[in-house]
């Protein structure tokens, strides 16, 4: 394997116990943002003039959805 640059790596085979609650505490909150599972847009076929108007409906929809989830996570499960 080559070496590039000075700084060594730091992937080891095992996870360290600081790793391991890193990545247990992104799981979490990744998991709370994802309480509505949703994209916002009810199903059925849309015809737009513009791409505009395609991307404010996509925006208006995940801006819904993302503060749904934040009401949702801070009343608590």
């Amino acid at each position: 394997m080559r070496s590039i640059g000075r700084t060594p790596s730091k992937i080891t085979a095992m996870p360290s116990a600081e790793g391991l609650r890193d990545a247990a505490l992104q799981q979490s909150i990744g998991s709370a943002m994802a309480l509505i599972h949703s994209t916002g847009i009810a199903k059925g076929v849309y015809r737009f003039r513009t791409q505009q108007e395609a991307d404010v409906q996509r925006l208006d929809a995940l801006v819904r959805v993302i503060a749904a989830n934040a009401a949702r996570l801070r009343r608590g499960p």
